[in-house]
């Protein structure tokens, strides 16, 4: 049996992120989309335009110019415009397939050279050599010119400009989103917190009324409602205890005039009486311990192991020879509250001694990495499966006759459970391989359980 565990829900934090980043995300797209095919790819566009009407012009000036000047010429372009101008007929390096602003490039130069050449055969070509330069051969008047420049000269870079918004949008988008994401659920949080307080049985600290005004009545709600049961946890408090001592003196009284009268005259019916007010002490007490049961309990530095020993000697003094205790590993100290975990384990070996049958009743003790496991194991006729959450119910007994000779007060196991859930620990019935029931008492804790 492992400790319980909290069902998996798909947190309000983790799902308001997600809806206000995808939400943010399609517009950032959307937006991207509309700047790039709107504004920064027609930019590009007319930015290469620009540069292919230089490099023909220039082309077309070289070609125009006598040998001798045309050095001069290409010093001035290279100076003025940072373009290399050579003439040359053989290829370099590889052709450029797959830059966007190259693409649009050569779009403008074959369109240009289309008007301003008649060079059936000459192919243009765009190129990229190792040290990062580009070069375009223009076939030019049977002259191949090649004109060199670096990545700097090159305009507007759509791709780059895109990715360069989508990432910014996409860290913006992860900010805003976590940002708005904890406004709206750090409320939820700590009402949450302050409702397993009031489930502990604890009273839970003032929320703030402040914020949205949605939020803030939440939280002026809440705490009217937690101060409210706490007014009526203090007044039922009161209240059994006035009826515990209202009850239990004349309960006295009777039952002493019931032994004065059974000592002159023997009879079935005063043995019956006593019988029925001793009865009605179990039951107020009962009744006065499931109450105070909601009451959490100060945890304290424990021996476990040496509280279930207690517990087997006690039950051996019942039933000499029938309880056994055992353990894995080395024995265990933990925090834990000792009243109640005295109490939820006694009521336990008391069923099992009760209804559990002969044969012997087992105390386990099991480790885990987050928390201890208390087992109660006997042979007996066992629960029907689907009556092991009906037992835990006040006044409930297996019995139908509803004989407390054999169906008890119906209030050990509601006592057990409204224990545990007080201090946050859980308790369940399983059935045990074989046969018979074993009882479960789950503690989980914080930190790694402690050795002696």
């Amino acid at each position: 049996m492992k400790l319980p565990t909290v069902k998996s829900h798909s947190s309000l934090f983790r799902r308001t992120a997600l809806t206000v980043a995808a939400g943010l995300l399609v517009f950032q797209l959307a937006s991207g989309a509309a700047v790039f095919f709107n504004l920064m790819r027609p930019l590009a566009q007319r930015s290469a335009d620009d540069l292919a009407a230089m490099l023909v012009l220039s082309a077309r000036t070289w070609v125009e110019l006598p040998a001798a000047t045309r050095p001069a010429f290409e010093k001035e372009l290279k100076f003025s415009h940072g373009l290399v101008l050579t003439e040359t007929n053989t290829p370099v390096g590889d052709e450029v397939a797959h830059h966007p602003y190259l693409n649009f490039l050569r779009a403008a130069l074959t369109t240009r050279l289309d008007l301003n050449t008649n060079l059936p055969g000459t192919a243009l070509r765009l190129t990229e050599t190792a040290d990062g330069r580009f070069h375009a051969d223009i076939p030019m008047a049977h002259h191949v010119l090649r004109f060199s420049f670096t990545k700097d000269l090159i305009g507007p870079r759509p791709s780059h400009a895109l990715a360069w918004s989508v990432a910014a949008g996409l860290l913006v988008t992860l900010v805003t989103a976590w940002l708005l994401a904890r406004r709206i659920t750090a409320p939820v949080a700590r009402l949450a917190e302050a409702a397993r307080l009031i489930g502990s049985g604890e009273r839970p600290p003032q929320l703030p009324e402040s914020g949205e005004h949605e939020l803030a009545e939440l939280a002026h709600i809440f705490n009217q409602t937690a101060a409210q049961l706490a007014a009526r946890r203090a007044n039922q408090s009161t209240l059994l205890a006035g009826v515990s001592h209202d009850l239990r003196s004349p309960l006295a009284r009777m039952k002493m005039a019931l032994g004065m009268l059974a000592e002159e005259r023997a009879s079935p019916l005063l043995a019956r009486m006593e019988r029925d007010v001793a009865e009605m002490e179990t039951l107020i007490g009962a009744q006065l311990e499931l109450a105070r049961s909601e009451e959490r309990e100060t945890a304290a530095a424990t021996d476990i192991d040496a509280l279930l020993v207690e517990l087997i000697e006690a039950a051996e003094a019942q039933s000499p020879g029938q309880t056994h205790l055992r353990t894995d590993g080395p024995p265990c100290h933990a925090a834990i509250a000792p009243l109640a975990f005295r109490r939820i384990l006694g009521n336990f070996v008391d069923n099992a001694l009760r209804y559990g049958g002969p044969g012997r009743l087992e105390l386990v003790r099991r480790r885990c990495a987050d928390g201890i496991l208390i087992g109660v194991r006997d042979r007996g006729p066992g629960i029907p499966a689907d009556l092991r959450e009906a037992v835990f119910r006040p006044f409930f007994r297996l019995d139908p006759s509803r004989n407390r000779a054999s169906g008890g007060s119906g209030l050990g196991l509601a006592i057990a459970r409204q224990l545990a859930e007080t201090q946050g620990w859980t308790v369940a019935i399983k059935p045990r391989v074989g046969g018979g029931v074993s009882a479960w008492l789950a503690i989980p804790l914080l930190g790694p359980v402690p050795s002696a």
